[in-house]
Protein backbone atom coordinates (compact mmCIF):
# COMPACT_ATOMS: atom_id res chain seq x y z
CA UNK A 1 0.00 0.00 0.00
CA UNK A 2 2.66 2.38 1.17
CA UNK A 3 4.72 1.95 -2.42
CA UNK A 4 1.49 2.63 -3.93
CA UNK A 5 1.28 6.20 -2.17
CA UNK A 6 5.07 6.93 -2.59
CA UNK A 7 4.59 6.60 -6.51
CA UNK A 8 1.42 8.71 -6.78
CA UNK A 9 2.93 11.33 -4.52
CA UNK A 10 6.48 11.56 -6.36
CA UNK A 11 4.05 11.08 -9.54
CA UNK A 12 2.47 13.88 -8.89
CA UNK A 13 5.13 15.92 -8.07
CA UNK A 14 7.27 15.24 -10.71
CA UNK A 15 4.53 16.08 -12.91
CA UNK A 16 3.97 19.32 -11.34
CA UNK A 17 7.89 20.40 -11.62
CA UNK A 18 8.08 18.86 -15.17
CA UNK A 19 4.96 21.17 -15.88
CA UNK A 20 7.17 23.88 -15.97
CA UNK A 21 9.45 22.12 -18.78
CA UNK A 22 8.22 21.45 -22.38
CA UNK A 23 8.70 17.41 -21.35
CA UNK A 24 5.62 15.90 -20.39
CA UNK A 25 6.04 13.15 -17.95
CA UNK A 26 4.74 10.18 -19.68
CA UNK A 27 7.87 11.36 -22.75
CA UNK A 28 9.63 11.59 -19.78
CA UNK A 29 9.31 8.23 -18.39
CA UNK A 30 9.96 6.71 -21.57
CA UNK A 31 12.76 8.43 -22.33
CA UNK A 32 14.46 7.44 -18.96
CA UNK A 33 13.67 4.17 -20.00
CA UNK A 34 15.74 4.42 -23.23
CA UNK A 35 18.00 6.49 -21.57
CA UNK A 36 19.03 3.31 -19.04
CA UNK A 37 20.80 1.54 -21.55
CA UNK A 38 21.53 4.69 -24.76
CA UNK A 39 23.10 1.77 -27.35
CA UNK A 40 19.80 -0.61 -27.17
CA UNK A 41 17.30 -0.71 -30.03
CA UNK A 42 13.57 -1.32 -28.92
CA UNK A 43 10.55 -1.61 -30.97
CA UNK A 44 7.52 -0.69 -30.05
CA UNK A 45 6.38 -4.31 -29.33
CA UNK A 46 9.24 -4.61 -26.78
CA UNK A 47 8.58 -1.35 -24.98
CA UNK A 48 5.01 -2.80 -24.33
CA UNK A 49 5.69 -5.78 -22.78
CA UNK A 50 8.55 -3.77 -20.52
CA UNK A 51 6.07 -1.27 -19.78
CA UNK A 52 2.82 -3.60 -19.37
CA UNK A 53 1.08 -1.79 -21.62
CA UNK A 54 -1.00 -1.72 -24.49
CA UNK A 55 0.83 -0.38 -27.97
CA UNK A 56 -1.29 2.02 -28.93
CA UNK A 57 -0.26 4.02 -26.13
CA UNK A 58 3.01 3.35 -26.03
CA UNK A 59 2.95 4.16 -30.00
CA UNK A 60 1.49 7.99 -28.87
CA UNK A 61 4.21 8.56 -26.85
CA UNK A 62 7.01 7.20 -29.09
CA UNK A 63 5.83 9.36 -32.16
CA UNK A 64 6.12 12.31 -30.06
CA UNK A 65 9.09 11.33 -29.09
CA UNK A 66 10.45 10.88 -32.65
CA UNK A 67 8.21 14.34 -33.70
CA UNK A 68 10.73 16.13 -31.26
CA UNK A 69 13.90 14.22 -32.19
CA UNK A 70 14.49 12.55 -29.04
CA UNK A 71 14.47 9.26 -30.52
CA UNK A 72 15.68 7.93 -34.32
CA UNK A 73 14.85 4.54 -35.97
CA UNK A 74 16.04 2.48 -38.62
CA UNK A 75 14.82 -0.39 -40.13
CA UNK A 76 15.96 -4.20 -39.03
CA UNK A 77 18.15 -5.38 -41.32
CA UNK A 78 16.16 -9.06 -40.91
CA UNK A 79 13.06 -7.65 -41.71
CA UNK A 80 12.37 -4.77 -43.06
CA UNK A 81 8.73 -4.45 -41.34
CA UNK A 82 10.29 -4.25 -37.89
CA UNK A 83 11.16 -0.62 -36.58
CA UNK A 84 14.27 0.39 -34.30
CA UNK A 85 14.30 2.62 -31.91
CA UNK A 86 17.21 4.39 -29.86
CA UNK A 87 17.32 7.65 -28.19
CA UNK A 88 18.92 10.09 -29.74
CA UNK A 89 21.68 12.90 -28.30
CA UNK A 90 18.83 15.43 -28.39
CA UNK A 91 16.86 12.98 -26.31
CA UNK A 92 19.67 12.32 -23.75
CA UNK A 93 20.10 15.59 -23.33
CA UNK A 94 16.38 16.24 -22.69
CA UNK A 95 16.30 13.36 -20.32
CA UNK A 96 19.17 15.11 -18.38
CA UNK A 97 17.28 18.45 -18.15
CA UNK A 98 14.15 17.44 -16.64
CA UNK A 99 16.78 15.57 -14.40
CA UNK A 100 18.18 18.57 -13.56
CA UNK A 101 14.29 19.86 -12.38
CA UNK A 102 13.89 16.98 -11.11
CA UNK A 103 16.89 16.12 -8.55
CA UNK A 104 16.75 19.18 -5.98
CA UNK A 105 13.48 18.21 -4.72
CA UNK A 106 14.51 14.45 -4.31
CA UNK A 107 17.94 15.69 -2.96
CA UNK A 108 15.67 17.42 -0.31
CA UNK A 109 13.76 14.36 0.62
CA UNK A 110 16.85 12.78 1.73
CA UNK A 111 18.52 15.21 3.13
CA UNK A 112 17.99 14.03 6.98
CA UNK A 113 18.73 10.41 6.24
CA UNK A 114 22.23 9.34 6.75
CA UNK A 115 24.26 7.64 3.89
CA UNK A 116 23.78 4.37 5.00
CA UNK A 117 19.75 4.41 5.35
CA UNK A 118 19.91 5.70 1.75
CA UNK A 119 22.26 2.87 0.48
CA UNK A 120 20.09 0.26 2.33
CA UNK A 121 16.84 2.09 0.83
CA UNK A 122 18.53 1.40 -2.92
CA UNK A 123 19.79 -2.12 -1.93
CA UNK A 124 16.53 -3.07 -0.95
CA UNK A 125 14.30 -1.29 -3.96
CA UNK A 126 16.45 -2.78 -6.38
CA UNK A 127 15.91 -5.74 -4.86
CA UNK A 128 12.03 -5.82 -5.05
CA UNK A 129 12.60 -4.28 -8.66
CA UNK A 130 14.66 -7.21 -9.45
CA UNK A 131 12.05 -9.48 -8.02
CA UNK A 132 9.25 -7.96 -9.97
CA UNK A 133 11.02 -7.67 -13.04
CA UNK A 134 11.35 -11.74 -13.12
CA UNK A 135 7.84 -12.53 -12.22
CA UNK A 136 6.30 -10.14 -14.73
CA UNK A 137 5.61 -13.00 -16.97
CA UNK A 138 5.39 -15.57 -14.43
CA UNK A 139 8.73 -16.74 -14.90
CA UNK A 140 9.60 -17.62 -11.77
CA UNK A 141 5.96 -19.10 -10.50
Amino acid sequence: MWMGVIAQLARTRNNQILRESDLPYPQFVLLLHFCHDPDRDWTVSSLARAFQRKQPGITKTVRQLLDRGFLRTRTDETDARVKLLRVSARGIRARDAAMTRLAPAFAEDFRSWKRSEVSELHRLVERLKNHLDEERDGAGS
